[in-house]
């Protein structure tokens, strides 16, 4: 089962591995930069059989890239290597090999953001709560 964690962990494996400064997204000031932040969180479950015991999940990722130089040619060239990254190679978490469909991105005061969804499917656990059988009668008439 791929969990929200799972998901962010291998973001930021992906990223460290290329070369990039991944911080932790609880730190707010004092950080070297460049540096990017990763954030997962869900984005749409849709169940796919009666009962409910195998969902397709959505969840999306934001990418936040700060750059040291503050320039528009910086998040360009950025955003260049990220294509690379997730969109041309396969994504892979846990045992599963995730293609990735579409990125997004957006630049606000020099700062890029990027965006793309990580989609799958996979059987939910389900817990069902029944009586313990106590006594088994059995009646002959």
């Amino acid at each position: 089962m791929i969990t929200l964690k799972d998901i962010k962990t291998r973001v930021a494996d992906v990223l460290t591995e290329n070369g990039f400064n991944v911080v932790a997204s609880e730190v707010q000031e004092g950080f070297a930069k460049p540096a990017v932040f990763v954030d997962v969180f869900p984005s749409s479950v849709e169940l796919l059989t009666c009962g409910g015991r195998t969902e397709q999940i959505t969840d999306s990722v934001e990418i936040k890239y700060i750059s040291a130089s503050e320039t528009m040619e910086d998040c360009v060239a950025v955003s260049e290597r990220l294509k690379r990254l997730f969109l041309y190679n396969t994504f892979d978490i846990a045992d599963r090999h995730i293609t990735i469909q579409r990125i997004e991105y957006e630049v606000e005061d020099n700062v890029l953001y990027t965006y793309f969804d990580v989609e799958f499917i996979q059987a939910r656990d389900v817990q069902e709560d029944f009586e313990s059988m106590t006594e088994l009668e059995i009646g002959w008439s």
